[in-house]
């Protein structure tokens, strides 16, 4: 066994580029495919933990009977997304071996669900000077939801990964909480694509689009997949956004006639601004061009910005008479 655990600290320093490699490469792959995840973990393997293997598992007797020393683990939020996820590795790494925990458990077994690959890097990766000589090492990929992940967790911290750990009179209650936590899994991605079905369908008219629906996080959704959908968004602006366009004093219909108004000036303004300033176009994001809509059509929301304050030959000011003039 000593033997095995210097051969694995020789080995460390390409497991730890391995690890590298692999980590970066997924966290790319997802930001390409639009795909927002919980986190992407990585670990190597312990040295205790691998002479525990070694003990209970006379099969492994050296490091290449291994496939786990290193690890990545990808939490994402929904049960779509471990699909998408799963074809991205499929497409990008050389697979090995494909487990979907789900698979080994009957009707009335609990469990956590999970999908586990064992990949190694593509041929044309190893080209790399960074990925150079990692061709024959393996690394285990897990992908899982928040909720897959919660339950991992819990039950890993009271001792029960197997069915058969579990003493009788709590097997009843441990299938219950995870026929509860698959049923919030499906629940949230019910959820999830009906809100992707109410932004589209959100009336639209040939001229102007007309909303019935309050104003509302998935209202101003639908307004930036019509009007601003290259711009950048992110979730946690959301809320701060909806309190401007009520300070506003704008419903969604008037914010939206406030957007056709601005929209023959917004690339006009924009160029300056970012030459002024010396940013590279498009400088704004979707708040950013909202909440310039904002400054130019309100005046309840200029004067909470500072905007009577301003000199009168600023950038927005003249805008603003601008759009005035042209009322």
């Amino acid at each position: 066994m000593t033997d095995v655990i210097q051969d694995y600290r020789n080995l460390k320093p390409s497991l730890e580029r391995l690890r590298s490699d692999i980590q970066g490469a997924l966290e790319g792959f997802l930001r390409g495919g639009d795909i927002s995840v919980f986190s992407v973990e990585s670990r190597l393997k312990e040295e205790g933990s691998i002479s525990n293997k070694l003990e209970r598992k006379q099969s492994i007797a050296s490091l290449a009977d291994m496939d786990d020393l290193c690890g990545v683990r990808v939490i994402c939020y929904y049960q779509d997304d471990v699909q998408a996820i799963c074809k991205i590795i499929e497409k990008e790494f050389a697979v090995v071996e494909r487990e979907d925990k789900r698979d080994s458990l009957e009707d009335n077994e609990f469990g956590y669900t999970s999908v586990h690959y064992i990949v190694q890097l593509k041929t044309e990766w190893l080209s790399h000077p960074k990925s150079r000589g990692l061709g024959d090492l393996k690394a285990e990929i897990q992908v899982r939801t928040m909720l897959m992940h919660t339950w991992a967790a819990i039950s890993h911290k009271l001792l029960y990964k197997r069915e058969a750990d579990v003493p009788s009179q709590f097997k009843r209650q441990l299938n219950r909480l995870s026929a509860l936590i698959e049923l919030a899994d499906e629940q949230f991605d019910a959820m999830k694509n009906s809100k992707q079905d109410f932004v589209k369908s959100l009336s639209f008219s040939s001229e102007r689009l007309k909303f019935s629906a309050e104003l509302s996080s998935d209202s101003l959704l639908a307004v930036r997949q019509r009007y601003f959908s290259d711009r950048k968004i992110e979730d946690g602006e959301m809320p701060l956004l909806l309190d401007d366009v009520r300070i506003a004093g704008f419903d969604l219909n008037q914010l939206v006639g406030s957007i056709e108004r601005c929209l023959p000036i917004l690339g006009d303004l924009e160029a300056e601004e970012a030459e002024f300033f010396e940013y590279s176009l498009p400088m704004w994001s979707f708040a950013g061009v909202i909440r310039t809509v904002l400054d130019l059509t309100s005046d309840d929301y200029f004067d909470t910005r500072g905007g009577a304050y301003e000199e009168d030959d600023s950038i927005t000011h003249r805008y603003r008479q601008l759009l005035q003039s042209r009322d």
